[in-house]
């Protein structure tokens, strides 16, 4: 049986190719089957520990993209789909992972071939230190996920808000890392009907670190894209009144613009948030 040692060549974000998860004894199905991939989530000091004390290794199951990434899922705007590029050695990677698709290998087993002790990371592709970060922010959106009033949700997916801001992001979305909302100003306000709108604020906070003149132009027009969207969804039929979600104003940003203080102070939109409550939603309007 190989051990397991201290000084193992594995690392959180590291690659598990196919042809590795295949001798693990991974099946993976499909028409993508020999697109899979693997990323570490075991964490560097957990990787350390021998197996008598971390006996299992965390993998999250994923695929190589073939054409781009979907703005909606980088930057960790979704806790349940991420799209990463790896740039961390000169072949460049364009993967995809999915959170539920979380698997536990041994570190040791009587089958060498299952166990990860066996097996080296794949070094043709690597995260750079930026994409760790990224990787690392993604895995812990999972369990704290900002929360907005049930009501609020509720109102931003029955007038098709959300559904028309992930459209809106699909193509911007590598320029523009976050959105924040403020709603109400943080003070939790129980809203009753059409007439007694949320008060809502946006912060549209683009990219500087690659074509900062670019990243910009993308936020501008995302934010004017996003002002006429709640114009058409959230005003009545005269145009001058506000129902559902009152838009106060938005606002863009760049990454090194924003203070650590409005960082802790906003709330950070997530393409994929989802209500705790499970009551059938009733319609606001179909289109």
């Amino acid at each position: 049986m190989t051990s397991w040692s201290r000084s193992t060549p594995w690392r959180q974000g590291y690659i598990v190719d196919s042809e590795t998860l295949a001798q693990l004894g991974i099946i993976i199905d499909g028409d993508d089957k020999d697109k899979a991939i693997a990323v570490v989530a075991t964490h560097d000091c957990d990787l350390a520990q021998l197996a008598a004390a971390e006996p299992e290794v965390e993998l999250i199951l994923g695929k190589i993209l073939t054409g781009k990434l979907d703005g909606n899922y980088t930057h960790c705007k979704t806790a349940r789909r991420l799209h990463l590029e790896l740039t961390g050695t000169d072949n460049h990677l364009l993967c995809e992972f999915t959170a539920s698709k979380r698997i536990q290998v041994p570190k040791e087993h009587e089958d060498p071939s299952k166990a990860l002790a066996s097996h080296t990371p794949a070094r043709l592709h690597l995260m750079n230190g930026q994409e760790r970060s990224i990787f690392q922010r993604w895995l812990a959106a999972r369990y704290r996920r900002s929360s907005f009033p049930d009501e609020f949700d509720r109102r931003l997916r029955t007038t098709k808000i959300a559904e028309r801001l992930a459209q809106l992001f699909k193509d911007s979305g590598n320029h523009i890392p976050a959105v924040f909302f403020d709603v109400d100003q943080g003070i939790e306000i129980t809203r009753d009907g059409s007439h007694d709108p949320y008060e809502l604020s946006i912060l549209v906070l683009y990219k500087t670190d690659d074509d900062p003149e670019a990243a910009e132009t993308a936020a501008l027009t995302t934010a004017k894209n996003i002002e006429d969207l709640f114009l058409r969804r959230c005003r009545t039929g005269d145009g001058q009144t506000w129902e559902w979600i009152e838009l106060i104003e938005i606002n863009v940003i760049s990454d090194e613009a924003l203070t650590y203080g409005q960082s802790l102070n906003l709330t950070r939109w997530q393409a994929d948030y989802v209500s705790l409550r499970n009551d059938p939603e009733q319609p606001i309007f179909d289109e």
